[in-house]
Order: C-alpha cells, then sequence, then structure tokens
C-alpha cells in the first residue's frame, strides 16, 4: 500500500500573528463599545453636569449650577439636595476685572447665612472697597458637605473661566463629607479606586452596571440615633474613626493627594493660589461622639482629654489648655472636625507648589482671649460666626495684599468700616440664628431630636426671616420687602445697605444698580456709588437718569473730566435736559 501523504502546515507568519492578536484584543473593545453606543442611542443614563450654566435670567452672565452635585453620584436620585448659592458673573470677562474663585465647603460658603458671609461675599465687599475703580469679581463654588475630591474635579472649568486667583478653604470633611473615607455616600473605600470611578462615571456601561449592583444591595437604614433629614447624619457611615485606625490613614492620604493633583493644576495654569489652615471650635465644643451618645473607649477618651483641658484652663495654665482642647479635639472619633494634621499638611502641600498659606487658625487664635478659640467666633464645631467669617476673609484679604494683589490699594478702610459693609442683612443674621437653632437640636449635637420652636418676630427682619426659614418666601422677596421697609420708615443707611445687597446679587437690574448708586450718593459715598453707576450705564446706556447720576457720582469723587463727560452724553441723549446744562455751565462748559 502507498503510504499515507504527510501534509506539513508551516506556522502563520509574524504578520499574521499580529493580526489575530488584533482581533481577539479589539473583539471585546468593539463589544463594549457597542453597547456604549447602544446605551447611548436609548437614551439611557446622563452626562456629566457643568459646573457653570448660563444664567437663564441673563445670557450674558454665568451661574453655577444648582444640579452640578449629582456628578459625584452614579444614580442623581441618590444625591443630597446641597448646591452652590448663585451668584452672577460675566460669561466674558471684562476687561481689567480682577477675578477671583473660592473653593470650599459649608464654612467656605458662609452657612448659615449665606453667600454675604461667605468668603466670597465678604472678600468681595472687603476688595470693592479698597479698590472701589477696579471692577471686582469673587466668585463661589463652596458647597456643603463636599471633599476634596469636588474641588479637584471642578478646577478644570475654574481655569477656563480666566481667575487672577484662586482661594482655598477646605478639609473638615474628609471622613465623612461626599465620597469620603467614612462616608455613607462614597464610590470606594479607597482613594485609588474613587478616582478611577470618577474618571470612568460618564460611560454608560459603568453607569448600568452601577445601577445593577446598587440594586442588589440591601438599601442602607436611616440612622436609628437621627432624624431622617439631617445630613449629617445620613452622611455619617463610621462614626468611630480612631487616630491610629487604617480609615484615618487613608482620610489623609486622600486629603493630601487630592490637594497635589488640585494645587499642581493651578501651578501648571500659573493661577495664585491662597490655603488656609483649618479652623474649629475647640474650646466649647465638647466631643462630638459624646453629645451623639456613644459609648466607646475612644469616645470616654477624648471625653477625658476634653474634661483635662477645661481643668487646665481653670488653673490659668492656657497654652497647656490650647494644645489640650486641641487633642480632645483630635481625639473625637466622629469626624465632622479636621485634626490639627491636616493644617501641616496644608503647609507642606502648598510649599511644594508654590501656593501662599494663609494662617486663620492662628488668626483665630489671636483673635480669641488667651488663644483658646471657642464660641466667640464659631457657632457650634465648625462654622463661624459673623465676626468669624468677617475674620476669616480678613485673613485672605490681607493674604492678597501681600502678594500684590489686585495692587496698591485706592482707598483706606478702617476695620470697622469694613465690618459694617459686610453684605449681610438683618433678614440673613436672624435666618443664621434660625438654621444654627435647627442644626443644634439634632444629631449629633443631641441624641433625639426636637423641632426648635421660634421666638415671636420682633421687628421686621425677623418677621422675614421666619417667612424665609419656613419657605414661605424667598430671599430676593425677603430682601426686597425688608428694603422697602426701611425706606418707608426713612432709615437711609440701613436701605442703601439692602439695596447694595441687592444690586451685587442681581448685577444685571439696571434698576437696581441706580438705586444703589443714588443711595450711597445721599450717603455721602461717591466713591462706592460709582461702581454702580457705571452697572447701570452698562446695562441700559441711553437712560438719561443713569448718566446724571454716574455724572453726580464721579463729581462728588473728584474725577471732574470723566463727570463732564457724563454730562455730555447726556445731552447727546436728550439736548435740552436741564440738569446736564445747568452744572455744565457751572463747570464752566457752556
Amino acid at each position: 500500500m502507498t503510504p499515507a501523504l504527510q501534509i506539513e502546515r508551516s506556522p502563520p507568519s509574524r504578520g499574521r500573528r499580529i493580526a489575530l492578536w488584533l482581533i481577539v484584543l479589539a473583539l471585546p473593545v468593539a463589544l463594549l463599545g457597542g453597547a456604549e453606543l447602544a446605551l447611548r442611542a436609548a437614551g439611557f443614563g446622563h452626562d456629566r453636569e457643568p459646573l457653570f450654566i448660563t444664567s437663564p435670567q441673563q445670557r450674558a452672565y454665568l451661574q453655577a449650577n444648582p444640579r452640578v452635585v449629582t456628578r459625584f453620584f452614579t444614580d442623581p436620585a441618590q444625591a443630597p439636595s446641597v448646591s452652590i448659592e448663585t451668584a452672577f458673573f460675566a460669561a466674558q470677562k471684562p476687561p481689567g476685572s480682577f477675578r477671583v474663585f473660592v473653593q470650599g465647603e459649608s464654612s467656605a460658603a458662609g452657612f448659615p447665612y449665606g453667600l454675604g458671609a461667605a468668603l466670597a461675599g465678604a472678600l468681595d465687599r472687603r476688595l470693592e472697597q479698597a479698590f472701589p475703580e477696579r471692577e471686582i469679581e469673587v466668585i463661589s463654588t463652596a458647597m456643603a458637605a463636599v471633599t476634596s475630591y469636588a474641588l479637584v474635579d471642578f478646577a478644570d472649568e475654574i481655569i477656563a473661566q480666566q481667575p487672577d486667583a484662586v482661594v482655598i478653604y477646605v478639609g473638615h470633611n474628609e471622613f465623612l463629607g461626599i465620597l469620603g473615607v467614612g462616608s455613607t455616600m462614597r464610590l470606594a473605600s479607597s482613594p485609588v479606586l474613587t478616582r478611577a470611578f470618577l474618571a470612568v462615571r460618564d460611560l454608560r456601561l459603568f453607569q448600568l452596571m452601577s445601577r445593577a449592583f446598587a440594586g442588589a444591595q440591601s438599601p442602607l437604614a436611616p440612622p436609628a440615633n437621627a432624624p431622617r433629614d439631617s445630613l449629617m447624619a445620613r452622611v455619617a457611615g463610621d462614626r468611630s474613626i480612631t487616630l491610629k485606625s487604617e480609615t484615618f490613614a487613608r482620610g489623609l492620604r486622600q486629603f493630601e493627594e487630592n490637594l497635589g493633583r488640585l494645587l499642581a493644576k493651578y501651578q501648571a495654569a500659573g493661577i495664585p493660589v491662597f490655603i488656609g489652615t483649618l479652623v474649629s471650635n475647640e474650646r466649647d465644643q465638647a466631643p462630638l461622639a459624646v453629645l451623639s451618645g456613644a459609648e466607646t473607649e475612644p469616645a470616654a477618651a477624648a471625653k477625658t482629654a476634653y474634661h483635662a483641658a477645661q481643668d487646665t484652663e481653670q488653673a490659668g495654665n492656657y497654652e497647656a489648655a490650647q494644645e489640650g482642647y486641641r487633642w480632645a479635639r483630635d481625639l473625637d472619633p466622629l469626624r465632622f472636625r479636621a485634626p490639627s494634621v491636616f493644617s501641616g499638611t496644608i503647609r507642606q502641600v502648598a510649599a511644594a507648589h508654590g501656593a501662599t498659606v494663609v494662617e486663620v487658625h492662628e488668626a483665630f487664635a489671636a483673635a480669641s482671649e488667651h488663644g483658646l478659640i471657642g464660641e466667640r467666633l464659631l457657632l457650634e464645631h465648625v462654622h463661624p460666626n459673623l465676626d468669624g467669617y468677617f475674620l476669616l476673609a480678613d485673613a485672605f484679604y490681607d493674604a492678597l495684599l501681600a502678594r500684590g494683589l489686585p495692587g496698591t490699594p485706592q482707598a483706606e478702610v478702617s476695620e470697622a468700616d469694613a465690618r459694617a459693609a459686610m453684605p449681610v442683612t438683618e433678614v440673613d443674621r436672624h435666618l443664621g440664628d434660625y438654621k444654627t437653632l435647627r442644626l443644634r437640636a439634632g444629631w449629633p449635637f443631641t441624641t433625639s431630636f426636637e423641632e426648635p420652636r421660634l421666638p415671636a418676630p420682633a421687628s421686621e427682619g425677623e418677621r422675614l426671616a421666619q417667612d424665609l426659614y419656613y419657605q414661605r418666601t424667598s430671599w430676593p422677596e425677603a430682601q426686597t420687602a425688608l428694603r422697602e421697609h426701611y425706606r418707608a420708615a426713612g432709615d437711609l443707611p440701613d436701605y442703601a445697605h439692602v439695596t447694595v445687597v441687592l444690586a451685587d446679587a442681581f448685577p444685571f437690574q439696571g434698576t437696581l444698580q441706580f438705586d444703589a448708586a443714588a443711595a450711597l450718593i445721599q450717603l455721602g459715598r461717591p466713591r462706592e456709588a460709582v461702581r454702580y453707576s457705571r452697572r447701570a450705564i452698562g446695562l441700559e446706556p441711553r437712560n438719561v437718569n443713569h448718566w446724571l447720576v454716574h455724572a453726580h457720582g464721579l463729581l462728588l469723587a473728584g474725577r471732574r473730566d470723566e463727570g463732564r463727560q457724563a454730562l455730555q452724553t447726556v445731552l447727546e441723549l436728550e439736548p435740552a435736559n436741564p440738569t446736564a446744562r445747568q452744572v455744565l455751565q457751572e463747570l464752566g462748559q457752556e
């Protein structure tokens, strides 16, 4: 028999092997890509919410997106009801303006008083007083409950708005805030995984898998020792984070790494950064773990340290008492206050990236009796009162001036005058008091919640604040009513103060700018008035009354040539205007 034919198979060529491997590798990518495109075509999922949106009220202005918090949640419905307070700024940066962005948490956002007490509001007014002829924009992106992840996430969009400086005050939420290492609102237990999730969150496949995973999990039960509406209670997952624990180490590492990434972005963009050390209530805030009812060894250790600090203070050893109160704060395992090591981390990371450290803690200690920081400057655990918020803004103001930003002050303003001009109204002040009462009536300040009873209003400001507290009115409506109350009562200083607050809140309303300028002129403050009259004529350039009040302010401020030009514009618009003709004649122009 003929032997069977032997067929020899030659091995595939190198090119063919490469092609086969490319097919093997590309197939899953193609399948996943197809699935991603199909989900998008079907309308599944959501895009990331931008940090800034065009204002619905005025297309030439931007504002913070009220839904931006949802970008940190795979399911937007799970996001808490927190947002950046609405403030408007020009979509196109005005030539020659000085623009600053503020980043941080609720203590940078001005809680409980609102934007006027916030770093952005108080610093903006401080700079406007010192630079009355310069356009100043201090814009807040601070928001309650966020951590350093949010600041890093916002940075590129802030850089796109051409800031001249960035101000940062952050750190208290790092353990128990959104994406915090001990939070119920976290994506992962480690910083590396959290950053990975944030990198792929826009993919519809990731969103689909996240929803499927969430659906397979048993829902989180509401805290048994806190009211359902307490954000602090809902966000606090790990309520005992000790100094030596792995969770504490992860939180510190998360803070240090995120700060490094954040400051590196601004350094690469050539933007000066001013970052503050952290302050909290040390003397008059007992450990929160103890107040919340925790009966654990870490809570007991913090309580013992706190009482020891009180004894040291009573003995008159104030320097040791300072250390003792800080140690008690650091031992408190319910971590709603940043530990001491965070300020050291801020200094180290800032030095590595050329940022300016603002010694906020030192400023508060210097303003506190015996250096013991407590209720004289803070309302509860971390939020300053109005004196504290002014001090916080003033520390950053001094740091900006020390760096030559935005230049040499054009006007000298006393601390008393600056404090009086803080853009907070009677309504804001009382509303802050009511919000503080409610915060302290719940967990972790007490083990059971009882809705606080507000006192009968003793003034129109209190009445309006209570209407706002109970959501019977809006902030603009309450402030407008307060303004009209002061006008009817003949109270020009308070009328002017509220009018200026409203004019800054709504910079695109020409009538408010005119009213603010006119009121300031009546008060003998023409240099400040010109800021608002300039806005008024920019918004309504054919309004003769706007040009007249602008000319009045310029002349009173000693800017005679500009005043004459403004009056000439009046005559171009209305040749027979008697006021313009008379004033120009008195100035020797007719």
